[in-house]
């Protein structure tokens, strides 16, 4: 089996697609100032599946901003067990659906920013008649397309399997807060034994803003049509 990345397309290269969304996500826990560290991080994990409207303190997370930790740990009381296995709650993770607007004309697969991946709803159809695996589709909650055009769709990725570990440069971890210095080669591998037999879509544990997706996606992919993003094979680290 051979594993590609999602990346966007060239900025030297034509787009065929005029469409563009301005969105904001539902939720999106605060960024930290740790007293430990120094450090005033957050990250990008997005999972929009994940409700969190029953939690007493979730009209404190509608909008994005920094707090102390001590602070941080208190307002992510009880979201743990909603997250999916393995995830903890994480300063900057983005839950629940986008919300906002949206224009123009969209191919089957959209990514605006290389960590995202969006699919007209009758290509999101067409992906799952032909049986690939780990699809999770989320709507968009957007406004701004005409009552013809097909509705969006947030595709959620489980993580599983890693990049290579000598192309993940990690220093020290804060005991904490959790940050640490993290440098991936642009030139990095997959580690084989690390890889899932059963998604044919995956976000690796230590790069969890690479969307990684099988050789059957790409031909799926490509039998829709054409798209503005790009399908970059990477190559399998063997021990």
């Amino acid at each position: 089996m051979r594993f590609y990345e999602i990346d966007i397309v060239r900025p030297d290269l034509p787009r065929r697609w005029t469409g563009h969304i301005m969105t904001e996500r539902t939720w999106t826990l605060p960024g930290v100032e740790c007293p430990t560290c120094g450090e005033t991080w957050s990250g990008q994990q997005m999972l929009p599946t994940v409700d969190v409207t029953d939690l007493p303190q979730q009209g404190l997370l509608r909008k994005p901003r920094v707090v102390p930790y001590a602070e941080f740990t208190a307002l992510t009381a009880g979201l743990a067990s909603r997250l999916p296995r393995g995830l903890a709650p994480e300063p900057g993770m983005q839950l629940g659906p986008l919300r906002g607007s949206a224009e123009g004309a969209f191919g089957p697969l959209t990514t605006q920013d290389g960590w995202d991946l969006l699919v007209r709803e009758d290509a999101l159809s067409r992906l799952q008649q032909q049986g690939l695996n780990g699809l999770i589709p989320v709507r968009l909650e957007v406004e701004g397309f005409g009552s013809e055009a097909p509705f969006l769709y947030e595709l959620e990725f489980h993580v599983a399997g890693r990049l290579a570990p000598e192309d993940v440069q990690e220093g020290p971890q804060c005991p904490t807060c959790g940050w640490r210095e993290v440098r991936i080669s642009p030139e990095h591998a997959l580690e084989a034994d690390s890889l899932p037999n059963d998604l044919d879509v995956f976000l690796p544990v230590n790069a969890t803003t690479y969307l990684m997706v099988t050789e059957r996606f790409v031909q799926a992919a490509q039998r829709l049509g054409p798209s503005d993003l790009m399908f970059r094979e990477v190559p399998l680290a063997r021990r």
